[in-house]
C-alpha cells in the first residue's frame, strides 16, 4: 500500500541525496534547514481548531435538540411559559455541561501531545544533534534505533530495521526494511539501526495525507448514532400513542386544539434531553 504512494521508492540513494542536495558525511547546514523550513514548513499536520462559538451552538443542533426546540415552540403558542423556561432552561444547562467538560478534555488532550514530542537523532553540520521531531526538513540525515517512532518518511541509506507498520497500513505483522527502503511517517522500529534520508514532512508524508482525509470527513459518531436510535425509537412510541389518543379524542367528538396539551406532554416526555450530555460527559471525563 505504502510502496505506491511515494515516488522515492523506486529512485537509487544517489539520485535522492543528489536532488535535496545533500551529503552523508555531513548532512544539512543550518541555513539550509532554516531555508526548507520556509519552504517546506514544519514537520507537522496543523489541526482545525473549532470556533469555540460554533462549539458551544452545536449543542442546540441534532435530533434531539431540535425536537426539544420545537417544542419550546409549541408551548410558547400555546403559552405554556412555564413549559418554556423549564426546557429552554434545561437545554441551556446541557449545553453550557458538554462545552465545558469538552473543552477540558480538548486542553487535556493538547497537554498530553506536549509531553510526547519525539526527538529524533539528525546530522547537521557533520555533528550529530538531537531535535524535536517537528524541526525535520527534507534531505536531512538521521539515524533510527530500536524504539525510535518515525515521524517523517525516510529512504535508508545503510543499516536493516523491522518496522511496524500497522498505523498506516493494518498490517501486524514486522516489515523487514533495508538499504534503498522507505520508512513511513507513523512507523515504530522493533529491531535494527540505519540511517536514512528524510524525503517527506507534515502533510507530504504518507501518514500526513491520511490525515487530512480524516480531517476533511465528517463521519458521524457512535455516540451521535446511539442517541439517534434511541430518540427515533422513543418517538416512534409516541407517535402511536399520539394517533391512539387522537383517534380515541375526535370519536368523543373533542377537539384536535384542545388535544394539544397532552400531544406536548407526550412529545415531551418521548426525548431524553439529558441523554447527550451524560454521553459528552462521560467520554470528556473518560479522556481525561
Amino acid at each position: 500500500m505504502a510502496n505506491k504512494t511515494s515516488p522515492y521508492e523506486t529512485k537509487t540513494i544517489a539520485d535522492v541525496l543528489s536532488e535535496f542536495k545533500v551529503q552523508t558525511a555531513t548532512g544539512l547546514t543550518e541555513e539550509e534547514v532554516k531555508q526548507r523550513q520556509t519552504r517546506y514548513g514544519l514537520n507537522e499536520v496543523l489541526e482545525k481548531k473549532q470556533s469555540m462559538v460554533l462549539l458551544f451552538l452545536k449543542h442546540f443542533w441534532g435530533l434531539t435538540a431540535i425536537m426539544l426546540e420545537l417544542t419550546i415552540i409549541t408551548s410558547f403558542l400555546l403559552q405554556k411559559y412555564i413549559d418554556v423556561y423549564l426546557i429552554g432552561g434545561l437545554m441551556l444547562f446541557n449545553a453550557i455541561i458538554g462545552f465545558i467538560q469538552e473543552s477540558k478534555a480538548a486542553k487535556t488532550v493538547r497537554a498530553l501531545k506536549q509531553s510526547l514530542r519525539v526527538i529524533v537523532r539528525v546530522l547537521r553540520n557533520a555533528k550529530w544533534q538531537q531535535v524535536s521531531g517537528e524541526q525535520l526538513v527534507p534531505g536531512d540525515i538521521i539515524r533510527i534505533r530500536t524504539g525510535d517512532f518515525i515521524t517523517a518518511d525516510a529512504k535508508i541509506i545503510d543499516g536493516v530495521a523491522g518496522a511496524d507498520q500497522s498505523a498506516i497500513t493494518g498490517e501486524s505483522m514486522l516489515a523487514g526494511k533495508k538499504e534503498g527502503n522507505m520508512l513511513y511517517s507513523g512507523s515504530v522500529i522493533k529491531n535494527g539501526e540505519c540511517n536514512a534520508v528524510v524525503t517527506a514532512t507534515g502533510i507530504n508524508t504518507f501518514f500526513g495525507k491520511t490525515i487530512q482525509l480524516v480531517q476533511i470527513a465528517k463521519p458521524r459518531l457512535h455516540m451521535e448514532e446511539v442517541v439517534s436510535s434511541v430518540v427515533k425509537i422513543l418517538f416512534l412510541i409516541v407517535l402511536v400513542f399520539v394517533g391512539i389518543t387522537l383517534g380515541v379524542s375526535l370519536l368523543r367528538g373533542e377537539t384536535f386544539l384542545s388535544m394539544l396539551p397532552l400531544i406536548l406532554i407526550l412529545l415531551v416526555t418521548a426525548v431524553p434531553v439529558a441523554m447527550p450530555a451524560m454521553f459528552t460527559v462521560s467520554m470528556a471525563k473518560g479522556s481525561q
